[in-house]
């Protein structure tokens, strides 16, 4: 849609947008969305007057592949990296080393003109929209900010944008004129999604969208995003820690654990036949509404060791039930969790006990 044409936004005018720009051979052939030995290493002095140098590592060479179209769910505990490794992939925080691939095109290489650009179609939606969303702004200017920065449409024009965006999510166009502290946390959130969308994006972090919702909204705003993706053709990474949720929304599931991907696989795969014993903790620890099942619980010790200074090779070797000597002498390789080539991979020397450890 240019600007000279009806400004009111529907979702076949962000679809056909969004067909327009990925035919062709060259999408078919590659990922979306392809991270490649990602690293995040923040510096942190230590010591009595602060002059020993160490590093956070926050992400440590993550490699992931998202497919147009689809919606990959990172999971882990708290302070485990989920957050950092979606920054870094918009390029909200800098990379240690790596490469993030977008479209072919690395992203932590491209110039501050060409990384405007590619902002178009890479968009956020943050945890908290009550400290998302600017207080002292109203609704339509915060969804317009994105489409006057980009130039997108003519200032006179917005209103109507704006209208249109906030319908797509559920909203009416009487609250455009309302300020953040008037609307609910769901509502709130909606606008985030709006500004979100303003750009027509291919691809969108959702960061916890639903964590800091009540419990009654979550499920309206998780449909309204799976709504969002089937009819735009969306390509979401979804974080979050919430097992069910995550298995609700995704297509693939990644498993982080201090910084780096231990697992890997289909979502009904990885939540049926989990391949490393933190995996296995984790799901074993979810609340299990059906009364009839009972999953076999896993034991995990202490508290997660500081990414300053992890355990050599193996990162969870400190509190696996399942550790051997190997687990310390030698760093597991993300390789096939089954004899047999697949899709479903997992960082474990243990990955057959920890499959046998699993049931139901």
């Amino acid at each position: 849609m240019t600007s000279g044409n009806p400004t009111t936004v529907t979702r076949d005018d962000l679809s056909e947008h969004s067909d327009n720009e990925t035919t062709g051979d060259h999408d078919v052939l590659q990922p979306l969305l392809d991270v490649r030995d990602l690293c995040t290493y923040f510096p942190v002095r230590r010591g009595r007057f602060g002059h020993r140098m160490e590093w956070c590592r926050a992400v440590d060479h993550v490699n992931l592949k998202i497919t147009q179209g689809t919606t990959l769910g990172l999971v882990g505990e708290s302070g485990c990296g989920k957050t950092t490794l979606g920054r870094t992939i918009l390029r909200l925080v800098e990379a240690t080393s790596g490469q993030v691939l977008f479209n072919g095109v690395d992203v932590l290489a491209a110039s501050p003109g060409h990384l405007r650009d590619l902002r178009r179609n890479m968009q956020i939606i943050f945890q908290d929209p009550m400290g998302s969303l600017n207080p002292r702004m109203t609704v339509g200017q915060i969804v317009a900010e994105p489409l006057v920065i980009h130039r997108e449409v003519r200032r006179r024009e917005c209103r109507e944008r704006v209208a249109g965006l906030l319908e797509l999510v559920g909203m009416r166009a009487g609250h455009i004129d309302q300020y953040p502290h008037q609307l609910s946390g769901g509502q709130r959130q909606r606008v985030a999604i709006a500004r979100a969308l303003a750009l027509r994006p291919k691809f969108i972090v959702c960061d916890e969208p639903v964590s800091a919702l009540d419990v009654s909204i979550q499920s309206q705003i998780l449909n309204l995003l799976c709504d969002l993706q089937r009819d735009l053709g969306l390509t979401y990474l979804f974080i979050g820690h919430h097992l069910a949720v995550i298995e609700h929304v995704s297509d693939r599931v990644a498993v982080m654990y201090l910084g780096r991907i231990v697992e890997i696989a289909d979502a009904a795969e990885i939540y049926a036949r989990p391949a490393h014993p933190y995996t296995n903790a984790l799901l074993s620890a979810a609340p299990e509404p059906d009364p009839d099942r009972r999953r076999q619980k896993v034991p995990i010790k202490g508290e997660p060791p500081s990414a300053i200074d992890p355990p050599s090779e193996c990162a969870f070797r400190s509190r696996c039930p399942l550790a051997v000597d190997k687990c310390r002498r030698h760093a597991p390789q993300l390789l096939n969790a089954l004899a047999e080539p697949s899709t479903h991979l997992v960082a474990c020397h243990r990955a057959d006990a920890a499959s046998l450890h699993h049931g139901v």
